[in-house]
């Protein structure tokens, strides 16, 4: 899943671009169907979420080295 998520980025820099504007916020995947993938109401594990948080860091040393993390 990891790496579908960093090709979607890597193929769509305007997503690229929202993606890292979240900065350092907590992203919450809202999936009320999957308790594993999305948040399902704070019931979840929400691990697409925090899949797109490291994609997000990846992308932000890759810009702009690793200053700011």
């Amino acid at each position: 899943m990891t790496s579908l998520l960093r090709a979607k980025y890597d193929q769509h820099p305007e997503l690229a671009k929202i993606l890292l504007a979240t900065g350092n916020s907590t992203l919450v995947y809202d999936d009320l169907n999957s308790a594993f993938s999305g948040d399902n109401g704070e019931r979840g594990r929400n691990w697409t979420g925090r899949l797109l948080e490291l994609v997000r860091s990846d992308l932000h040393i890759r810009h702009y080295g690793d200053r700011g993390l």
